[in-house]
């Protein structure tokens, strides 16, 4: 089944029939929270997200609006120094307190407190080379993990993604970028481009 027949499918299940008008598009929501040098920690990221602004985020909610939905095709993760004098520091990880790789973090992912990825141990997918990896470059750590069978989030429901860290962090305090990315659709209140 291609993307766009999932997400068309989806929405329609959810009695939401205007999703075929819409606009297709490519998108990734990413959000930032920071860790510390704790044995176990959970992160959670997405929710609470109006209360972070870019560069730590380019959402403003943890739902998406009328029209709006991500068929979620890959997810990234990358550590960032938590200290950052210039943007240019964010993307590069060159300030000093960037840390290194943790050796294990668990993802779940939830859409409407219904879990769909369960205990997905992310940090295996770069040392084992579990499923299909591109490490990142230059980032301290981090990787895009390309799912087998992508994850429809529809509007108007809210998402969230918990990592929970089960072995000490290296270096300082540092934050960890969660990137979900895939095909998506627009509010097209007109005609598709």
């Amino acid at each position: 089944m291609k993307v766009s027949q999932q997400i068309v499918g989806v929405n329609q299940r959810l009695g939401n029939s205007a999703v075929p008008n819409m606009q297709g598009t490519t998108r990734a929501i990413f959000d930032t929270q920071t860790r510390t040098a704790t044995v176990n920690q959970t992160l959670t990221f997405f929710a609470g997200v109006s209360a972070r602004v870019y560069p730590l985020t380019n959402i403003s909610q943890n739902k998406f609006e009328v029209g709006e939905s991500l068929a979620i095709q890959g997810i990234s993760y990358m550590f960032r120094p938590t200290t950052i004098s210039t943007l240019a520091d964010f993307f590069t990880g060159s300030a000093s307190n960037a840390g290194t790789f943790t050796e294990s973090l668990l993802l779940n992912f939830y859409i409407g407190n219904q879990r769909v990825i369960k205990d997905m141990e992310i940090g295996s997918y770069a040392k084992f080379n579990v499923g299909e990896v591109a490490g990142l470059a230059n980032t301290n750590g981090g990787n895009v993990i390309r799912l087998e069978t992508p994850i429809i989030i529809p509007p108007q429901i809210e998402y969230y993604a918990t990592i929970r860290q089960t072995c000490q962090a290296a270096g300082s305090e540092q934050s960890l970028v969660l990137c979900l990315f895939g095909t998506g659709t627009l509010l097209n209140t007109k005609s598709n481009f």
